[in-house]
């Protein structure tokens, strides 16, 4: 009777624990319409979507998330299906892979080929001007209307010319029901974790998601 107890106790055990890590995690946002793998790979270098980079953006006011923002954008622009997106801004982790491949302890025909990285044909360069969690009481930018706010200034470089080929002005607010509803969905990249759950983040999706709809129809 004790031995069939124990073993009932175990069982139980094992279930609950089952259970537990079959719960823990979960998918909440995924790409949605943008490429799979398979058809990201194999997407050809001239084509009908135009290469794409995003650099970090320059913070000339509110905290340094810079980095934070640009990894936004690019998931965003992903997210959208409509450019062949390129890793810039975190391209030196890409490079350390290619090395630590390289060695002698790697398998060579599991190697990554050193040389294929493509070259953007447009770079995306974002300065935000304005980044204001809370901007209830009188600003020039907003006139006070919002909770928290956001501009961005956003520049399209033609990168075999170096010229400017769109320039525009992003502004946003949390009073604006869309959320970030067509690009920015998702979890805020870190860097910005801790703007979640508040206006800022709702400012922060709408902006991303007004800046991916500018790109989007600029068709440059």
């Amino acid at each position: 009777m004790v031995k069939r107890m124990h073993l009932l106790a175990v069982s139980l055990l094992v279930a609950l624990l089952a259970g537990c890590a079959g719960s823990s995690a979960q998918v909440v946002s995924s790409s949605g319409t943008a490429p799979t793998i398979s058809q990201a790979q194999q997407q050809p270098i001239e084509g009908e979507q135009r290469r794409i980079a995003v650099s970090r953006f320059d913070m000339r006011a509110g905290p340094d998330v810079g980095l934070a923002l640009s990894d936004f954008l690019t998931d965003a622009l992903f997210n959208s299906g409509r450019f062949i997106v390129l890793e810039r801004a975190r391209l030196d982790e890409v490079r350390e892979e290619q090395a630590l491949q390289s060695g002698a302890e790697f398998r060579a025909d599991t190697a990554a080929e050193v040389g294929q990285f493509e070259g953007a044909e447009l770079l995306i360069r974002g300065a935000v001007v304005a980044f204001e969690p809370d901007c209830s009481g009188f600003s020039l930018l907003f006139g006070g209307t919002g909770k928290a706010c956001i501009t961005m200034n956003l520049r399209i470089i033609d990168v075999e010319t170096g010229r400017v080929v769109n320039a525009t002005t992003v502004e946003a607010t949390s009073r604006s029901n869309q959320v970030g509803i067509f690009f920015a969905r998702g979890q805020l990249p870190i860097g910005l974790g801790t703007y979640s759950k508040t206006p800022m983040e709702t400012a922060l999706r709408n902006a991303i998601d007004a800046a991916v709809r500018h790109i989007v129809e600029t068709k440059v």
